[in-house]
Formats: C-alpha cells, structure tokens, sequence
C-alpha cells in the first residue's frame, strides 16, 4: 500500500559486538528478511509488529526514539523529500553495476582487480572454456532447471527468489542464451538481452550449481565471455543488474572485482532511510560490520563504522580506498560515536 505500511521492532544481539540492539523496520519489502541474518546472532524476539499508516512515521520515531539503536524505513518515492532530511542515509533496497566496454578490451582490463586479469590472461593465450549462443527453446528449459534454479537455491537458501517459468521464457523471447562450454559440456549459463547497444545479463545459472564448476572458473568465465560478447558485436556496456546496497555484499562484490560501475537504481520506486538516534558503539558496530552504499545530491557514498577514539591516518586512508573504491562511489563516510563528527574520504 501506498500509505499502509508494515512496521516490525526487533531486539536481538548484534552480530560482532554480542550488545543487544533495538532496530524498527518499516517496509512491504524484503530488506528485514535480507539484513536480520546479517545483523543478529541467532533470531532476534519480535518485540511489536503492527500496520503503520506513513503520514504517522515521524511521530511512530519521536516515540520510540529513546527505546531503539536504529529504524529502517523502505518507502515510496514520493515521500523522498519528506524525508531525505531528516534520516541520516538514504539507500536503495538494490543498486545497479555495469561496465563500460566502450574503450576497448585492454581498457577494460585495467579495471579489474589482479586475479580476474589473470584469468582473462590465461583465457586470451590458453582457453580453458568456450562459448556458443543459442535462441533454442529446448536449451532455455536445460537452463532453467538444471542451471538456473538449482544455482539459485545453492547460493541464497532461504532467501532464493525463482522466476516463474513463464516469467524467464518472456524474457528469453526478448533475448538470447550465452552458454559456457568446457569441452562438449555446457556448466554455465547467461539469459541476455541487448537494449540501446547495452547487453544485459538477465539471469545465470551453472550446472546443478555445483561448485567445482565455480571453483574451475565457470562463474568467471561468464563475465568474460559477456564482456567479449559486447566488444564483438559493438556494445559499449554490459549491465549487471542488481544487487544489495551494502560493500561487503557477495553478489556487489564480485561486480566490483570485475571493475564495475556501481549506479543508482533508475527503476526502483522506493527509498530506504536509515534513522539514527544517537551515534553510539553499537552503532559504529553495525557499520563496521555492514558498509552501507549510500545516495546523497545524486552522488553515491559508502558509510562505515570508525570505533577508534582518534580519526584514520594517511595509511588508514589508503587502505580504505584501496578495500572499497570503485567506479561510481564518490567516496566514504565513516560514523564515529558521538559527539566526533563523521570523517570523509573522497576518492577523487
């Protein structure tokens, strides 16, 4: 609903620092069911869960804003400037990456970090696998069920989402598989599509998502041959879609490994603000343990957590370019209890 919204005050203890930690969502979302496991040891007690009418937050805030470390409100975007002042960050439930292909393949070589040069190395002078693109009805169902599903519910459990057959068939009609082949055997896969001369990767999958396919390199070989893809036909992007707004989330992680631009959402119609009453230990906890990607002037940050009584050196500096710079991120915040003020790190 448009001005109904679902609001859950959980208690629990905080992952890294075992304090307990009060924090109230409020969203018709899944970003509490993404970040309860990355936030609390164990399953944290429901304290109150109700329906929350919006135009009511601010006060719902002022109520409990002695009683809570943090809320998390997911709203729609027409309460953007409503809010925007008030909460201390502003997020999105999902970010976008992309990588700029325009330059050429040893421009986009540059950008990765050194062992994903590496495997394009060996791959460029010693292939290991090979691609072959089909539009064949028969490979989407190969696919889907035995790549796609199986490798989705490996890797997210609980938290997979599967498309619908039919929902992955509209978008196969639209595009095109790009399949990696170790020798006759096809181990992973890519639904693609081209829009605009940007190639987008729908969905992947590897064969009965097996990890020594992964372990091989199939995952990687994926992004290498969709970057091949696109300089071969023209492209001058690839679109990675979407992952969790967080620096130290797997799926935005490796796209950054990849040297990818990480970008607003243009498609998202909700905000995520993050409200914070007081600037406390277990806070910069959650921030050390939870970078959050987050959006300011239509520029992006990281915020972290900084627990040290005295503001990061040089070198501290350095390390955390080093550790978290990508395309896109205009920099860091890092959070400091109270009363020391944020301290900034442009990338420049």
């Amino acid at each position: 609903s448009r001005y109904f919204s679902h609001a859950t005050l959980l208690e629990g203890k905080l992952k890294n620092s075992g304090e307990t930690f009060r924090c109230l969502f409020v969203e018709n979302d899944d970003v509490m069911s993404y970040m309860v496991p990355r936030m609390y040891d164990g399953s944290p007690v429901t304290v109150r869960r109700w329906r929350l009418l919006i135009p009511f937050l601010g006060e719902t805030l002022d109520r409990y804003a002695r009683d809570i470390d943090m809320a998390v409100a997911v709203l729609p975007r027409k309460y953007e400037v409503q809010w925007e002042k008030r909460a201390h960050f502003k997020s999105q439930t999902l970010i976008c990456s992309s990588i700029d292909t325009s330059g050429g393949w040893d421009a986009v070589k540059k950008r990765f970090q050194h062992n994903k040069r590496q495997f394009c190395n060996r791959m460029d002078k010693k292939p290991m696998f090979s691609y072959r693109v089909s539009r064949d009805l028969k490979d989407l169902d190969f696919f889907y069920y035995e790549m796609h599903i199986p490798h989705i519910q490996k890797r997210f459990q609980e938290l997979a989402h599967v498309d619908t057959y039919e929902d992955m068939k509209a978008m196969f009609e639209k595009g095109f598989l790009i399949f990696i082949e170790e020798g006759e055997r096809s181990v992973a896969g890519i639904l693609c599509e081209i829009q605009d001369k940007t190639l987008y990767s729908r969905r992947t999958g590897v064969l009965h998502g097996d990890e020594d396919y992964i372990r091989k390199g199939a995952s990687s070989a994926e992004y290498y041959f969709m970057l091949k893809f696109a300089l071969e036909n023209g492209l001058s992007k690839v679109d990675l879609l979407r992952s969790r707004p967080f620096l130290n989330d797997g799926v935005y992680t490796t796209k950054r490994k990849w040297g990818a631009m990480v970008c607003r959402n243009q498609e998202s119609d909700a905000w995520a603000f993050f409200f914070i009453p007081r600037y406390t230990g277990k806070i910069i906890s959650f921030f050390e343990a939870n970078p959050l990607i987050s959006c300011k002037d239509n520029k992006m940050y990281g915020v972290i957590g900084w627990g040290n009584a005295e503001p990061p050196s040089e070198k501290e500096h350095a390390k955390f370019a080093d550790q978290y710079y990508s395309p896109g991120l205009e920099g860091l915040v890092l959070v400091r209890p109270d009363p020391q003020e944020p301290v900034r790190i442009d990338f420049g």
